[in-house]
């Protein structure tokens, strides 16, 4: 008997060892799971063969899987309810002592009862121009945190979510592991930067933050304006399906173009912390964020007439005093937020005004100077000498 338990070991032990993982035991509710795949990967790994278990039961996670150089890298959110989960890949064409097999890979975890400062969204960046990373935080305060990409700064987090932009002008083309607060972030930046025009888009709102009456039908209208003076064709959008319903999965942009998007809540009783990556190839350009809360309660319903967006979170700016804002002027909880581009104004614009000013003082001059020759006295010269010599009795 125990020969034969100790055969099966050694013939099962090959097939467990073949493919692993960095994924760690243990994870906090909501934290963002950034995971490398190892092993010798003969075919590539489809998205759809990553699936995600608590139990025996298949649950909804936001995701994705890219292949950087060589490497399989995996982000997930982790589920915001405390449990045992399970990681199942499937389908991996890997050799097994020497032979190629295809092996379904699972690695189990814990989510402890623990809620994370914060979590990141996406989990990993391929690009060819400067980026945005969404970092959730679950703190009622503001919390710092350091980043040394592009290099050595720090991080003021507000609560909710905060959109933080990273230069890559000082970077060369190639792959690094960034820290960001207590993620590592894997970088890959191409080398095609220079010949192609970077993707620039304006996506109003980008966080929708409600709380909604439990089992009420919802939609919402998001504008998506390209700002780049050539066209963008072949962006779509990476979201769960189970929650969410699109009046598009892709579209084409014009250059300066805007396109409305509808999209629809399907569940709408459990909360929903969800994120919709708007994309092009392999490459998230912007996202869509939503904090969905349901209630009961009527008098806990969001009252929307009241600003809860801090002016990032709606993918604005602020326009100085020489610039003028293209787009909508939105009031938020840091101050007036232009959802547009930020444009600077041009001196010549404002000289007509100065010609109006000088143009209506020169016409009053004139007018004043023609009454006053036209009530002048005729100079004694012009008078004739009877009424010069001309004495009153």
């Amino acid at each position: 008997m125990k020969i034969l338990l100790l055969l099966i070991i050694l013939l099962i032990l090959p097939l467990v060892s073949s493919v692993s993982t960095t994924m760690l035991p243990f994870y906090q509710r909501s934290e963002t799971m950034i995971i490398e795949i190892q092993g010798n990967i003969l075919e590539p790994i489809e998205r759809s063969d990553i699936i995600f278990k608590r139990g025996h039961v298949a649950i909804a996670v936001d995701y994705d899987l890219r292949r950087i150089l060589d490497k399989y890298y995996l982000y997930a959110q982790v589920p915001s309810t405390s449990n045992n989960y399970t990681l199942f890949i499937n389908n991996i064409a890997t050799t097994v002592n020497g032979q190629t097999k295809l092996v379904n890979f699972n690695q189990t975890f814990e989510v402890t009862s623990n809620l994370t400062d914060y979590s990141i969204n996406p989990g990993f960046i391929i690009t060819n121009q400067d980026f945005s990373i969404s970092i959730n935080s679950n703190l009622d305060f503001s919390q710092t945190i350091n980043s040394d990409f592009p290099e050595e700064m720090s991080i003021i987090l507000n609560p909710g979510i905060n959109n933080v932009n990273f230069d890559t002008d000082s970077k060369e083309s190639g792959f690094y592991i960034a820290t960001i607060g207590k993620y590592q972030v894997p970088i890959f930046i191409t080398d095609s930067q220079s010949t192609q025009e970077r993707i620039s888009l304006t996506v109003y709102p980008k966080i929708l933050r409600e709380t909604l009456k439990i089992n009420s039908p919802k939609s919402y209208n998001i504008s998506i304006r390209n700002n780049g003076q050539q066209a963008v064709e072949g962006i779509y959008f990476v979201y769960n399906e189970d929650i969410f319903s699109l009046s598009n999965n892709s579209i084409n942009l014009g250059a300066n173009q805007t396109v409305n998007l509808s999209i629809s809540l399907i569940n709408t009783n459990t909360d929903i912390l969800e994120t919709i990556l708007i994309s092009k190839g392999s490459e998230a350009i912007e996202n869509i964020s939503f904090q969905i809360y349901f209630t009961q309660n009527d008098s806990q319903v969001t009252n929307s007439s009241n600003p809860e967006y801090y002016c990032s979170e709606l993918g604005g700016k602020f326009c100085s005093a020489t610039e003028t804002c293209s787009g909508q002027n939105v009031q938020t909880l840091d101050g007036s937020c232009c959802v547009g581009i930020c444009s600077i104004v041009e001196e010549e614009s404002s000289s007509w005004i100065l010609y109006l000013f000088i143009g209506v003082v020169l016409i009053v001059i004139i007018f004043i100077f023609l009454r006053y020759r036209k009530t002048k006295l005729p100079s004694p010269k012009n008078l004739p000498i009877s009424s010069i010599l001309k004495k009153s009795i």
